[in-house]
């Protein structure tokens, strides 16, 4: 199974014979292989990283994700022309009409949505509150016009955190949901630069000083992952960003989730997800996405 590492300690990173090796102020060593990775978080900012050790990372198409003082993820390496067809994917992503990228985020807003719907329905909300979450998904039309996505993040969120929640508040929740959202985010990134794409053009997001854009459309439906994670986890909440919950926040890319009807974890999610976006693209055929679903469980 693919690793995700946390690198809190040590003195320097490097790499021999195809091992990422932590060397600690007392010359000890730990040795990882470096193909059992898949994404490695430095949290350490007093940490010497080679450069051979970054190539090779990237050679193994490891993406790396550096964090900044308050522990939050803040910068990405991602390995380059791992596609061989990066001129046709780029050239059929120039090509998408408004009328495409308009289904396409209707797509992912419903599916978004319905995953808020799972996540509270595993926590044992009110069926009142998944029924009209459900009906808001159904409403759902072209770019969104109609703003359910808003509506439904407020009804969300308020029956997931309490009526008190603010989102973006300086809080342990939010810094919790930051983190783990950043995670999922990179994966994504990660995925769509491997299969071509440039994600400075998104199909929603099109902000010019974002170079994320298009990762930030199809991290969407990931988000309820990592809000899921949180509720079922409340006796954490108060530790904040503890080495533990960082740990957990990472290892979501293993989580289970449903797609095309196939249980698999997160990470592969994400790539077939990608790979469905690369067939819609292709074919100008918004039906053949496929999204992520969270399944059903008993949270309590």
């Amino acid at each position: 199974m693919w690793r995700s590492v946390i690198i809190y300690n040590g003195e320097k990173l490097s790499v021999k014979d195809d091992w990422l090796v932590v060397t600690f102020e007392d010359n000890s060593e730990k040795k990882i292989p470096i193909e059992d990775l898949y994404c490695v978080v430095i949290d350490n900012k007093n940490l010497v990283l080679t450069i051979p050790l970054l190539s090779s990372l990237a050679q193994h198409k490891v993406h790396l994700v550096l964090t900044d003082e308050k522990h939050l993820p803040v910068s990405t390496m991602y390995p380059l022309n791992t596609n061989y067809h990066c001129y046709r994917i780029l050239k059929k992503q120039l090509e998408m009409t408004d009328e495409f990228k308009g289904e396409i985020w209707q797509k992912i807003t419903q599916q978004k949505i319905l995953n808020q719907a799972m996540c509270l329905e595993n926590q044992w909300t009110e069926s009142e509150v998944l029924v009209r979450m459900r009906e808001l998904a159904s409403e759902v039309v072209a770019h969104d016009t109609g703003n359910r996505e808003g509506i439904c993040a407020k009804l969300f969120f308020r029956n997931l955190y309490g009526s008190e929640f603010v989102r973006f508040a300086d809080d342990e929740i939010n810094m919790m949901m930051n983190y783990g959202y950043a995670i999922m985010r990179s994966g994504v990134a990660k995925s769509l630069v491997a299969h071509g794409f440039n994600c400075v053009m998104g199909v929603h997001h099109i902000s010019e000083t974002n170079e994320f854009n298009l990762a930030d459309d199809f991290m969407e439906p990931l988000r309820p992952i990592v809000d899921e994670w949180i509720s079922d986890n409340p006796d954490s909440i108060s530790e904040g960003l503890s080495k533990y919950v960082k740990n957990e926040l990472v290892s979501l890319v293993n989580k289970e989730v449903l797609f095309d009807g196939k249980v698999m974890k997160v990470r592969y999610a994400i790539d077939s997800m990608v790979k469905s976006f690369v067939t819609a693209v292709e074919t100008k055929n918004p039906n053949r996405l496929v999204l992520p679903e969270i399944m059903y469980y008993h949270a309590k």
